[in-house]
């Protein structure tokens, strides 16, 4: 093959692209049809495989607690590392691109029971060493328990002592 057999197919080609176009546009009108399902099928396929690899990780989360002594008093810079060693655990888990991310999501809860203020720390069992490090110096770091963690729900009240026709007030 010289050069000349190659520039003259490469000029062939060139003019045959308007035909190629015009099958190309003759056959996406006659399969539109396609142009509806397909990516449907594509988002839902998606949908429930993230949902399915998102499973193990929420079923697999550690929490810990930390109980903060009475002269607990962190300056700016023990907070910023605080952060930090959170978002290095989160990092250290969402390395495949399926993981979802609710799945690999570090969640810190602050919760007052008693009176005694306590900071829940939260995240998937993977990423417990990089959770279980203890970054403030004047806290008590304790794990707290699966079935502990599950079953205490958030409770939302928008008053102490509120009646039942302010109750419907605030639901309508």
């Amino acid at each position: 093959m010289t050069t000349n057999d190659v520039i003259d197919r490469l000029i062939q080609v060139g003019q045959d692209l308007p035909a190629y176009g015009q099958t190309a546009i003759t056959w996406l009108t006659g399969n539109m049809w396609w142009l509806i399902p397909v990516p449907v099928v594509v988002a839902v396929s998606v949908s429930v495989a993230r949902r399915r690899f998102g499973r193990k990780p929420l079923k697999d989360r550690q929490a810990f607690e930390l109980l903060p002594t009475t002269g607990f008093d962190p300056v700016l810079e023990d907070v910023l590392r605080f952060a930090k060693q959170l978002a290095q655990a989160q990092r250290s888990v969402s390395r495949w691109a399926f993981t979802p991310v609710r799945g690999t999501a570090v969640r810190v809860r602050l919760l007052s029971q008693g009176g005694l203020l306590t900071m829940r720390v939260e995240g998937p069992a993977r990423a417990a060493a990089v959770l279980r490090h203890q970054s403030y110096s004047q806290c008590e770091m304790r794990a707290v328990g699966p079935a502990v963690a599950s079953s205490e729900r958030p409770e939302i009240r928008l008053g102490v002592d509120l009646d039942t026709s302010s109750q419907t007030a605030l639901a309508a």
